[in-house]
């Protein structure tokens, strides 16, 4: 800046490179920073931030003078700060003059004083100043939106009333196992199965008390299930599994049998103690079919086949619930 020269807002900024001054006047342009609802950071070449405005120190829990004596990799979770380091280096070297908000091509996450994390969208700006290249960041909190999508993404792969993987997601999560399979030269089972007479624990105790019945039974089919595993509601009272790596048909049915004696059988829904009928149809691939439509055509035969054996009548219905036992 030359002598008598109106100072420039770059030139006001480098001014407030001193946090230990605090009764260094407030310039218009760091003024109008302090009223923005995003965090701006400025750094040097090294990093080292060199001013944060009020929203930053609300943000990150730091005071200005704390920011002041670290680089920029304080607000960046340790597991993260070297390769935060390398694309900070990579910014101030490309020459780049900005990068806006929603732009990043990867998820970044920054770090409170306290050590919490949050979900940050960052918009990069470059300022040249007496001083050197500064690097201005612009930081968004974006939790609440992350958040959101997650919701909304869960609310699209999950069956609401139980919670479990709904079509969608079963075929998808079906297709990637086969895919596997066939490169591990594995076996997949898929297994479906359908709660017996569930119309007629509707029609005595309600709706409300069917949806429970369902909700309790997709509980208990979950717990005992590997991390591999998948169990999805694909329909009214119709369920069905996906077992990855299993090493035959017999070992996939003794799985089976074991999920349905340990899980089903005895619901307590309110007052009412009702014993539940379930039957399953398997088929395995590849033997039983190439691609996710002939697999499923087997396993409902196989379905549809138990079915049969337990015939059209439900158990008598008494006051205090439907008797029957598992099969």
């Amino acid at each position: 800046m030359s002598d008598g020269a109106p100072p420039s807002p770059t030139d006001e900024l480098e001014t407030r490179t001193s946090y230990g001054s605090p009764e260094m006047p407030w310039s218009p342009a760091s003024q109008i920073l302090e009223y923005l609802p995003d965090g701006v950071v400025v750094a040097n070449g090294e990093g080292r931030i060199l001013f944060a405005n009020r929203q930053a120190e609300q943000m990150t829990g730091y005071t200005r003078e704390e920011l002041g004596r670290h680089l920029i990799e304080l607000l960046v979770p340790q597991r993260l700060r070297a390769i935060h380091k390398e694309r900070r280096q990579a910014f101030y070297r490309s020459q780049r003059g900005a990068r806006a908000m929603g732009t990043a091509e990867y998820d970044f996450r920054a770090r409170r004083k306290d050590g919490s994390e949050f979900s940050a969208d960052i918009a990069l700006g470059s300022i040249d100043t007496p001083g050197g290249r500064q690097t201005v960041a612009v930081i968004r909190d974006i939790t609440k939106r992350v958040q959101l999508e997650s919701l909304l993404e869960h609310m699209a792969l999950h069956d609401p009333l139980t919670g479990l993987a709904n079509r969608t997601l079963f075929f998808d999560r079906l297709k990637q196992a086969m895919l596997a399979a066939g490169r591990d030269r594995k076996q997949v089972a898929l297994v479906m199965m359908d709660v017996d007479f569930f119309k007629a624990i509707n029609d005595a105790y309600g709706y409300l008390v069917g949806d429970q019945v369902l909700r309790k039974l997709a509980l208990r089919l979950t717990f005992p299930l590997r991390a591999s595993d998948t169990i999805a509601r694909i329909g009214g009272d119709e369920f069905a599994w996906i077992l990855p790596r299993v090493a035959s048909r017999d070992s996939a049915a003794r799985i089976v049998r074991k999920l349905l004696h340990t899980n089903v059988g005895n619901l307590v829904v309110g007052p009412q103690r009702i014993n539940v009928f379930v039957s399953t149809g398997m088929a395995l691939y590849p033997d039983d079919g190439q691609d996710t439509d002939s697999l499923m055509r087997k396993a409902d035969l196989a379905l549809y086949a138990a079915k049969r054996k337990v015939g059209a009548h439900p158990p008598s219905i008494a006051p205090s619930g439907i008797t029957a036992s598992n099969r």
